[in-house]
């Protein structure tokens, strides 16, 4: 389900560029300073190249998984590899791996798609200007609230005994 949710904003961000780039003017904002302030401009077009990145991203975090499947060596969790775990375990942990993966894809989206609406609204004022801090704080605070929380569910899954079922209980 978070798959679909980022692929349906890069669609979104694509009609949103489709049809706001008819109404910017020949020259927008494509820089900003750290106060939201436009200190680079150039064509609407260059709009496309922050939806190439936006894709970009999604493909790479729609192709994690797989690469945890294929080649559980490449994927490490500090000193252990997902090859090194039982197989028990390994399904666990690539399931905790698929969801984080998955909230990330869909916290970098959202960040893609708040930073175009800003720039396609702030290309229409007479003076340029974003609001960075909130969407800063969102990725920043998102990112890091996403590892936190998947780094305690790795861990409580990495000790739980092979026997054992899905460590969702309360820790011990």
């Amino acid at each position: 389900m978070l798959q679909l949710i980022s692929i349906v904003m890069v669609i979104y961000s694509f009609f949103l560029i489709k049809t706001s780039i008819p109404n910017l003017p020949r020259m927008i904002p494509t820089h900003f300073n750290a106060a939201g302030l436009s200190d680079g401009w150039g064509s609407p077009d260059t709009l496309w190249v922050l939806l190439g990145a936006q894709a970009l991203t999604c493909c790479v975090f729609l192709f994690l998984p797989y690469l945890s499947l294929r080649s559980p060596g490449t994927v490490h969790f500090g000193r252990r590899r997902l090859s090194d775990f039982p197989p028990s375990q390994r399904e666990r942990m690539i399931a905790l791996l698929n969801q984080m993966w998955g909230y990330l894809n869909v916290l970098m989206n959202l960040f893609f798609v708040v930073m175009l609406r800003q720039i396609i609204h702030a290309a229409a004022q007479p003076i340029p200007r974003i609001y960075p801090h909130w969407p800063m704080v969102l990725l920043v605070g998102g990112v890091v609230g996403i590892m936190l929380y998947y780094l305690g569910k790795f861990r409580r899954a990495a000790k739980a005994r092979e026997g054992d079922g899905p460590s969702e209980g309360p820790a011990s």
